[in-house]
């Protein structure tokens, strides 16, 4: 079975037989991009995209045998490309405030793939990031730039 197979029954199952499926592969990467009705896109990308990444999970656990070395990476109605954007424009206006008063601060919970958004984002914008902390309880923090002993609170 394929990956677009089983994306196709999956979603058949969860009420969805008209979604289109398209899946690109590239050296590191499969990347498996949705489109479903948009009347039903919360359904199934959830809550801060919880459902969408419990999908990507079953998916990359799934054929992590075929993978190999390859991330998966699944995104419906081009919600991962939207949250995203969101996700690096905050890093930004995070960074500024940063460089401006000195003080580090921690950013909301992100997920590990918008936490390494962040990390490259902020790469070279004069600050330094770290994240710290277990499971869904790790946190990103961002430091001026020579700072990494000031915690924030």
């Amino acid at each position: 079975m394929t990956i677009q197979d089983y994306l196709e029954q999956a979603l058949a199952h969860m009420g969805c037989e008209n979604a289109e499926i398209t899946i690109e592969e590239d050296e590191q990467t499969i990347k498996a991009t949705i489109r479903v009705p948009e009347e039903d896109s919360g359904m199934f990308i959830g809550r801060r995209g919880e459902t969408l990444t419990g999908l990507q999970r079953i998916v990359a656990t799934t054929f992590r045998d075929q993978l190999g070395e390859k991330r998966i990476s699944v995104d419906i109605n081009e919600y991962k490309v939207r949250r995203g954007d969101a996700v690096q424009q905050m890093a930004l206006e995070v960074a500024e405030r940063v460089k401006e008063s000195g003080k580090p601060e921690t950013l909301p919970q992100l997920s590990p793939e918008e936490r390494r958004l962040v990390h490259m984002a902020l790469k070279d914008a004069g600050v330094v990031t770290q994240s710290e902390g277990e499971g869904i309880e790790r946190r990103l923090t961002v430091f001026p730039e020579g700072n990494l002993d000031a915690k924030s609170k």
